[in-house]
């Protein structure tokens, strides 16, 4: 091969990989800027969420460790920039679909898009394993003090159930799980 075309093809790979790391670094500050709380609640129907006393008064919004995740630290995996990025700009196009074909600032249209929300979030989060809880906790150093609880966690250490299984209204006003969502559940398949 001529020296000129090992140039050029010397030349469209740096060329390439500059695009793709200026690309990644672009793409990054994306999803750091779009991972604020005050990004979040920006929208209309989060001002609802905002508000909540169930969700200003729940461990995650105020607790005396003085730890506050923000949304995304529950809502976006960051496992790596790929699902990090590929989750923010699916859940962005969803959500902002969802803010322009839907009146949230009435009550009952909210609860009723929140409600379906909760249970859509809660198979995503089983799903993938609580992976953006276990960011934050580590299965192994959670010791809870009833018999229940450390035999949950037993489970969990054995990768037999996930922490959404039991723990599905910590941070948001409560909504009922589903019947298959307890029946998909190592608590639910115990029933059966």
């Amino acid at each position: 091969m001529p020296r000129s075309r090992w140039l050029l093809l010397l030349a469209v790979l740096v060329g390439g990989g500059l695009l793709g790391a200026g690309a990644m670094i672009v793409s990054l500050e994306v999803n750091k800027a779009t991972s604020s709380d005050e990004f979040c609640t920006s929208c209309h129907s989060m001002k609802f969420v905002a508000n909540d006393p169930h969700f200003v008064n729940s461990a995650h919004a105020s607790n005396s460790a003085g730890v506050n995740p923000t949304c995304a630290d529950c809502h976006i995996p960051k496992t790596n920039w790929f699902v990090e990025t590929y989750t923010h700009a699916k859940s962005g196009v969803r959500d902002m679909y969802a803010e322009y074909t839907h009146n949230f600032s009435d009550a009952k249209t909210w609860e009723a898009h929140r409600v379906a929300l909760a249970h859509e979030v809660r198979d995503v989060m089983r799903a993938e394993d609580s992976v953006t809880c276990r960011s934050c906790h580590d299965a192994k150093t959670i010791n809870p003090k009833s018999e229940r609880g450390q035999a949950a966690h037993a489970l969990l250490r054995e990768g037999r159930m996930t922490c959404i299984d039991c723990h599905i209204n910590l941070v948001h006003a409560p909504v009922a799980p589903s019947i298959d969502f307890i029946r998909g559940s190592a608590i639910g398949a115990k029933a059966n």
